[in-house]
Parts: structure tokens; C-alpha cells; sequence
């Protein structure tokens, strides 16, 4: 009898520890297949444990970053995924159950996930990741055993940068639209009425007695003010509508070393274009790309007050445009570059409006519609311009007019 009980013993001990071992095994085999997910993920992905420690680092996030997983295991230094000094992520706020802080941490609302129970999201900017900053969809959610003990939170970064810049191009083009369709009737009706005013100013100039001074001093000045108007309507009705391009097949060197010339002559900046020897034809209208450059020309000019030299490029590009909106097609692209005082992030989205500007005095041709009506104009062109720009370092315009190879301009 003891000697069964002695073997049941035995036999309990050996089917414990085979167990346990058991345990172990498919313990460390359901950490290496998470290990093996996170690690094959093309999602920046991080996971810390309860003790806010480092478990994994996948090789998204250190090609996002640069910084390497051996650097980083086993510390509490997660934050340095985004930023440049220790700050709780969101993970950290999970763990501690305190989401409810994330308001005081982040510019974007954190909100509970749609697609994850028990996970928050937000969505973030970060000027210091990438040459211009990136926009990123940060989602993070705690992570449980199968007992339901939580043993450690995740935090996944999804880059939306491309799908924040067609947002904000798409939004650009319908608020233009809806503005230009208004300031088209308004433009023409102020038009009409200044025409009429002008008119009798007109013949009160020329019926006035030539000794009453006042009068004639009067309506001279009302005549340049509705003459100033005038040009404002016409520069609406060009805002609205393009300004009725009247478009040929043209090889464009020469427009834009024209406008330089015009633009910078007597003044104290310089220009050298480099411009490609076998420059693509384009179908535009001359007068208007002229003008198009003119003030892309004369900004570079005036954000260098004490003069410099004004870059100007123009090549032939099919790909590599990096912008959604546009398709892979040919493009002649004009690169305008200063080395002036830089436009802040925040006006880069708004300097395409109209009535925008950034300059103190609204002289003549300062009024905030220059870069409106070019906008205008390339938009009826089937074209597109977009800006670089950093503060104290300069701005860079582009200009991108679709470009028929194949074409021979007519003479």
C-alpha cells in the first residue's frame, strides 16, 4: 500500500512539474509570438510594463526616430519616441488611470478608440520629427493575460501627415472656390458701379470753372480713389475667376526672365535663373504667368530688405512631385527661393487667403491678394503652388504648370 502511494506521489510530483515547465514554455512562446507581431509591424510601436519599464521597441519606431531598441530596454525613457524631455505618454496615463490628465498634455482631444475597447486616441503634431514636423495618429491601450491582469499598455504612432496635407489642400481649394463664386458678383457689380462714377467725375472735371481749384483738386482726387477701386475689382474678378486665361502652347524662359528683370531692376537684390535648356512647352496664358511670377518675385525681393540674391529654377519633373493632388504626368516646375526672414508655421496654411498678409504697412499691392490671385491663376491652369518655408532662414515658392513635350509653340 505505500509503496502506490509513494508512486502516486511520484507520479503527482512529475505531472506538477511537467506543469509548470509546460507553463513556462508556452509563456515564453506567447511572448515571443508578441515579441515577433510588434517586432514585424510597420507601425512604430512601443510596450512598457506596469513599472513604466521598456519591454519592446519595435525597428518602425527606431526608423522613425533612430533610436535603437538596446538603447532603451529596460528604461522608463519612452517619451523620447516624441520628445526632447521626460514627459508621461500616453501609455504612462493608462497605466496610472489617469487619462483624464491628457487634456494638459496634449494640444489634440484624447478620445476613447472606435475600433479598441479600452483604448484612447489623439492625434498629434510633432514640429522636431522629420524636416517640416509630422502629424501622427497616436493610439495606446493596456495590455492583459489571460487571467485578465494587466501586466503592461501599448502605444502605437500612424504617421497622417500625407492625409493631413490633402485635407488641408482639399479644404484650401473649397473655401476659394465658395469665396471666389462671391467676390466674382460682388467685383463685377462694384466694377459697373465705378465705371458710372467715374463717368460723371468725368464730366465734372471738364465742366468745372477753371478757377474753382477746390473742385477741380476734389475730383481729382475722387477720380485716382475710384481709378485705385477700379484696379481692386479687376484684381477680385482675377482672384474669382482667373482672370480669363487665354491659353497657347508657350516655351516660358523667356516670361520668366521678363519678370525678373522688370521686377529687380535698380533694386538691390540679384538674380542668375537657372533654367533648363530643354524646358517643356506649357499651355498657358503669357500675361498671366508673367504676373504669377512677377509677385512671386517681388515677395523674395521684399523679405530681404537689405538685399540679396533671389533663386529662381525651372526644370522639367514627371515624378517625385510628392503631392497627392496632382498626377503623375509631366510638369514644369519654377522654384522661387529667398533667403529672407521666413513665414511662421502657423501663417503657412493661411498665406494663399485672401486679404491675408503679414506686412505692416498695406501699401500698394500689399493688400493680401497677390499671392490669392496667383493661386487663382494656376488653379485655372490645372496646375498647383506650394511653400517651404522656415523662420529666419527663408521660403521657398513652387509652381507647377502641367507640360505638353510633344508640342511645338506656334509663332
Amino acid at each position: 500500500m505505500q509503496n502506490y502511494l509513494l508512486l502516486f506521489i511520484v507520479i503527482l510530483a512529475v505531472i506538477t512539474i511537467v506543469s509548470f515547465i509546460y507553463t513556462i514554455w508556452r509563456a515564453r512562446n506567447d511572448e515571443q509570438i508578441l515579441r515577433n507581431i510588434i517586432q514585424g509591424s510597420p507601425i512604430p510601436t512601443f510596450v512598457i510594463s506596469t513599472e513604466h519599464k521598456i519591454l519592446h521597441w519595435n525597428k518602425a519606431l527606431e526608423g522613425l526616430n533612430g533610436i535603437k531598441a538596446n538603447q532603451v530596454i529596460d528604461t522608463d525613457q519612452q517619451w523620447r519616441a516624441f520628445y526632447a524631455s521626460p514627459r508621461p505618454c500616453m501609455a504612462d496615463l493608462i497605466l496610472d488611470n489617469n487619462i483624464n490628465e491628457s487634456s494638459a498634455l496634449y494640444a489634440g482631444k484624447v478620445t476613447k478608440s472606435k475600433l479598441l475597447r479600452n483604448a484612447y486616441e489623439v492625434t498629434e503634431f510633432f514640429p522636431d520629427l522629420g524636416e517640416k514636423g509630422k502629424w501622427f495618429r497616436i493610439t495606446s491601450a493596456s495590455i492583459k493575460d489571460s487571467s485578465g491582469r494587466i501586466f503592461g499598455a501599448m502605444e502605437t504612432l500612424e504617421d497622417i501627415t500625407d492625409q493631413k496635407t490633402a485635407e488641408e489642400e482639399l479644404l484650401q481649394r473649397t473655401k476659394l472656390e465658395s469665396l471666389g463664386t462671391f467676390a466674382d458678383g460682388v467685383a463685377k457689380d462694384f466694377d459697373s458701379l465705378l465705371t458710372a462714377i467715374l463717368r460723371n467725375v468725368f464730366l465734372a472735371k471738364i465742366s468745372a470753372n477753371e478757377e474753382d481749384k477746390i473742385l477741380e483738386n476734389g475730383l481729382a482726387i475722387a477720380e485716382r480713389a475710384g481709378l485705385q477701386a477700379k484696379e481692386l475689382a479687376h484684381r477680385l474678378i482675377t482672384f474669382a475667376q482667373g482672370g480669363y486665361p487665354v491659353k497657347k502652347i508657350e516655351i516660358i524662359d523667356e516670361i520668366i526672365r521678363e519678370a525678373i528683370q522688370k521686377v529687380l531692376a535698380g533694386s538691390n537684390a540679384a538674380c542668375e535663373p537657372a533654367i533648363a535648356s530643354d524646358l517643356w512647352p506649357v499651355e498657358v496664358d503669357a500675361m498671366q504667368i508673367k504676373q504669377v511670377i512677377e509677385n512671386m518675385v517681388t515677395n523674395a525681393k521684399e523679405a530681404m530688405p537689405n538685399g540679396g540674391i533671389v533663386e529662381v529654377v525651372a526644370e522639367n519633373t514627371t515624378t517625385g512631385t510628392n503631392i497627392r493632388s496632382m498626377g503623375g504626368s509631366n510638369y514644369v516646375r519654377i522654384m522661387i527661393r529667398d533667403k529672407g526672414v521666413g513665414i511662421p508655421r502657423e501663417n503657412l496654411s493661411k498665406i494663399f487667403d485672401p486679404y491675408f498678409t503679414t506686412k505692416e504697412k498695406k501699401e500698394r499691392g500689399g493688400i493680401g491678394l497677390g499671392l490669392a490671385i496667383c493661386d487663382s491663376i494656376i488653379k485655372y491652369h490645372n496646375g498647383l503652388i506650394t511653400v517651404e518655408s522656415l523662420v529666419g532662414v527663408g521660403t521657398t515658392f513652387f509652381i507647377y504648370l502641367a507640360a505638353v513635350p510633344d508640342s511645338i509653340p506656334k509663332s
